[in-house]
Parts: structure tokens; sequence; C-alpha cells
């Protein structure tokens, strides 16, 4: 994982304001997906000597030409013994339209909390030989502007009577940034999991358990003769009833927990956060195993030169792992989070991320920040 430094201070952004509604803007941010959520060589999966890239991603079948039987289903899991490695691999290569939708409400979000402390247009070099009414006009743009530094969203023109209209600028909110910051919650949250199992003692088997009961009964009937037997076992038996307790906890928790933003962060880097599904039930945990297993095999066979670096997401990346840093330091002890993610934070990362990268592929071009009258603010 990468541990560049943060860079939340880049600063002389182009932004230009413009007139457009929520919906039009999610639109333009989504366009740019292939840049910003495509696939990286240097990602931990991407083992091209091993794994037939090109193949993977014919199992689309977009255009009808594979057969059935050519065909593994990258949606779908089936009785395949690939099924599994084809349908993570499928969503790591080709993140679903879902996906785009939701980065890229994220990314608003961020900018739009963001832009009071980014957008700071320069002052008005106004010259001598200017009159005093366009020297004037000059201060008067450049003061009209500052008014404009919260990023608001003009009323829209367009239609928004209808449900997916409505629906689009119902979900512009900080919200979506909650929901992320989850997911990176989720993603400590699944490595706790394995980290409290992998220190555990095995569990006892059904023999095991009858044999310590049979114990147990046998120290209790012995207790009105050996007072001392019946001191030492009732700590004991305490002790095993709250480890019973506690293991039935940790089984509920781990039933309900998503696996994939952990997987897909470990083989993916943050891209990985963003693309991995929200809903565990797509993918249960054996599945989840099974498929980390497969790429470290995989990736320790593969001479593809891969370095752990985030190309885009650098400063999110060294956020996320200052958060993680303590635990990952402590590896024989379970350490909690000791600061959680904060929206406000998140948002700064992302924003100075996005903004870096929409100036190194439009160098000439400025990042137009819609106007409104519909503020986003911390709840």
């Amino acid at each position: 994982l990468s541990t560049q430094n943060l860079d939340t201070q880049s600063a002389d952004f182009h932004f230009q304001r413009t007139a457009c509604s929520y919906a039009s803007w999610i639109k333009t941010i989504s366009s740019l997906a292939k840049d910003f959520l495509g696939p990286s060589p240097t990602e931990q999966w991407h083992c091209p000597d091993i794994i037939d890239l090109p193949l993977l991603s014919s199992f689309s079948n977009a255009d009808g030409s594979l057969q059935p039987h050519k065909l593994i289903s990258p949606h779908v899991k089936t009785q395949h013994p690939e099924s599994t490695l084809v349908r993570f691999l499928f969503r790591l290569q080709n993140p679903p339209t879902s996906v785009t939708s939701e980065w890229a409400k994220i990314v608003a979000a961020s900018v739009e909390l963001m832009s009071e402390n980014l957008y700071k247009p320069p002052p008005p070099i106004t010259s001598a030989d200017d009159d005093e009414i366009t020297q004037g006009v000059q201060v008067l743009q450049y003061l009209d502007q500052l008014k404009n530094l919260s990023s608001t969203f003009e009323t829209s023109t367009e239609d928004s009577t209808g449900t997916e209209s409505q629906a689009i600028q119902r979900s512009h909110s900080v919200d979506v940034l909650h929901e992320f910051r989850n997911v990176i919650i989720d993603v400590f949250m699944g490595y706790i999991i394995f980290q409290t199992h992998a220190l555990s003692k095995q569990p006892l088997t059904g023999a095991q358990r009858k044999n310590l009961s049979r114990a147990t009964q046998s120290s209790s009937s012995n207790a009105a003769t050996n007072s001392s037997v019946a001191t030492t076992d009732k700590p004991t038996t305490q002790i095993s009833r709250t480890k019973d307790s506690s293991t039935k906890q940790l089984q509920s928790i781990q039933s309900r927990q998503n696996f994939q933003p952990l997987i897909y962060y470990l083989v993916g880097g943050v891209r990985g956060l963003f693309i991995a599904s929200r809903n565990h039930q797509n993918a249960p945990v054996s599945e989840c195993i099974s498929f980390i297993q497969a790429i470290s095999i995989i990736s320790q066979k593969s001479a593809a030169n891969r370095t752990p670096e985030e190309p885009i997401w650098k400063n999110l990346s060294a956020y996320i792992v200052k958060l993680f840093e303590p635990a990952f330091q402590s590896p024989n002890k379970i350490v909690s989070l000791p600061k959680p993610p904060t929206r406000n934070e998140l948002a700064q990362a992302i924003t100075v991320d996005f903004l870096n990268h929409w100036r190194d592929k439009q160098p000439s071009s400025p990042f137009l920040i819609p106007h409104s009258s519909r503020q986003i603010t911390e709840k």
C-alpha cells in the first residue's frame, strides 16, 4: 500500500463558473470515468503474463459472438471452477455503469464541499491606463465572483418533474460521502475479522465441547467437598460463557460484513474502493477468500512489474493508510481505529486528487463548477 505524502495544499486549480443543472454536471464528471477509474498496470491483480486480459474482457459478449460453452459469466456465479475469479476480475477490469454514477456523485459532493477553500479567483490587475470606470468594473466583477465562492447549483431549466431527475437531485448531498466513509470502515472491519480469527485459538470440536462440559459438571459435583475447586472453576466457567457469547456475536457481525471493499482495496488500491460492490450478498466471505488466495498465487508466479503506487488517488491513499497505520503496525494485537475518517477530510483528499489529475489531462481547460441556490452543508 502506498504511503505517499499528503498534498492537500495544492493550489492554482483552474476553475470556471457555469450555469448548469446537477444532472448535467454528474454526466460531465461521469464522462471522465475511463481516465479516473480505468485499471492501472500497477495494481496487484494486473498479471497479463498469466491472466488472459483480452479473453477476460471478451466475456462481456457484447457482440454475442461467444458460444455458451466458451463463456464464463462475469456477472452470475456458475459451476465453472474459475467463476469467482472471473467475476471479481471482470469488475476490476470493467467497472459497471452504476459504479461510474456513484463515483461521479462522490466527486461532485467533494468538490462542492471544498470549492469555497479551493476556488479563489485572483484579484484583478488594474492598469493605470484604464479609466476609473473600467477599473471600478474590474474590481466589482471580482467582488461579485467572491460572493459565489460557495458553489451552488443554478435552478435547472431542464424538466425536473421526472422521477429519475428528482432522484438524482436528491442524491446530491454529503450522504454519498458518508456512504463512502462507511466503505472505508468496512475495509477496517474486514481486516479486524480476519485478524481476530488468525490470532484466536481454533474453536473446539463437538467432542471437545462435550468433554469440557463433563469436566465442568464433575468439578461442580465435587464443590461441596472441595471449596477451592469450586472457587477455581467458577471464573473458568464464566470465561468460557463469555467467549461463547463473543463467538456468537462475531459470527453475527461476520454474516453481515461486506468483505469485497477490503479485497478490492488490497488488489486494486483506492480505485478498488470506488468499484467494490456495496452489497455484502454479492461477495460472500468464502468467495473473497478464494479470490485473494488465487491472486496471491498468480502474483507470485507473474513476472509483470507491479509497483504498489497510486497513479491518481495519491492523497486519498495516503490518508487511508494513515488511518489504518496503527493497526497495520501491530499485526499481533487487535487495535481499534483511533481516528475515524471524516467527510471533510475525505472530500479534501478526493477533490485535490481529482483536480490534480484533471489538470494533468486538461492543462488548458478549466474545471467547471456550477452555480445554484442549494448548498451542501455539513450535517
